[in-house]
């Protein structure tokens, strides 16, 4: 089996599986079925890595529409759940053009956060096939489904800011919440299809009053303790535009996005205990 993924034990029946891209997806096992939430941006074979851990029936859910949650569903013939409000940003960002640009982009990693540099394709990726894979066979999903694997029940909420269409999964029997984009300690609110700092707060306070103990974001490794959302609340609460630093990032060209820290850390503080962040424009306010 390729090595362009890496797959991590964490709780009984769950699998972190990730890339030199740093995304994570999350594949969970139970006694009858298993799912796949997210399926990053396709380059190495998933479907064979999940192949390797389960041959159980696959549930395949998507946590939003961008091009890094997505572009892996061509991979698979099962149904690939989105919400509603995410699915034809899920075709845009799957769509050849879009392919193409990530293309580019991993042929020429220059990330000082990950530590990658250079081209980190595997060595059989068929570009060709990427290119036209598409968007999957989408189906609607809405807050309140749950899927039951066997000893495993993910159930999904409803967490809007990021995209419209941005969903959790809360493991019930662990008390543990997946939110994919929906929090993080450095959020993109500034593109076209984000909602509003009012949104994103009014997410932050129904996540907060769900009962989990611990969570996991799709851009880090780590299980966090529910209370670091406090960094995230006081950072949405705080927001001072005036007090940001421009955002210097190609898809932020003309939409005046800065990056806006939590009181007392700068944008240089990323890896600090503490830090959080919402990257925001004019227009999201």
């Amino acid at each position: 089996m390729e090595t362009f993924y890496q797959v991590t034990p964490a709780e009984q029946g769950h699998y972190r599986i990730s890339s030199k891209m740093g995304v994570f997806m999350d594949l969970f096992v139970g006694k009858d079925y298993a799912l796949l939430f997210d399926t990053g941006y396709g380059f190495g074979n998933l479907k064979e890595v999940v192949g390797g851990l389960t041959d159980l029936p696959l549930y395949i859910v998507n946590s939003h529409g961008h091009v890094d949650h997505t572009c892996g569903n061509y991979q698979f013939e099962e149904t690939v759940y989105i919400h509603e409000q995410d699915m034809e940003l899920c075709r845009v960002h799957t769509e050849e053009e879009t392919r193409r640009g990530a293309v580019a982009n991993a042929r020429n990693m220059d990330d000082e956060h990950l530590g990658i540099s250079g081209d980190v394709l595997p060595k059989d990726f068929q570009e060709e096939r990427y290119l036209k894979g598409g968007a999957g066979n989408l189906a609607a999903v809405k807050e309140g489904d749950s899927f039951r694997l066997g000893g495993i029940t993910l159930t999904v909420y409803e967490m809007k800011g990021h995209t419209p269409g941005s969903i959790g999964l809360f493991w019930e029997e662990e008390k543990i919440l997946m939110v994919g984009d929906a929090m993080n300690p450095f959020l993109w609110l500034f593109m076209p299809e984000a909602l509003t700092l009012d949104d994103y707060r009014r997410t932050l306070v129904k996540i907060w009053s769900m009962d989990f103990a611990h969570f996991y974001m799709s851009h880090s490794p780590k299980r966090e303790k529910k209370e670091i959302m406090v960094d995230y609340m006081e950072t949405a609460r705080d927001l001072d535009y005036e007090q940001g630093v421009p955002f210097d990032n190609a898809l932020a060209a003309g939409l005046e996005a800065r990056i806006c820290t939590r009181k007392g850390y700068e944008a240089q503080d990323m890896d600090k205990p503490g830090f959080a962040s919402i990257v925001i424009s004019k227009g999201h306010f």
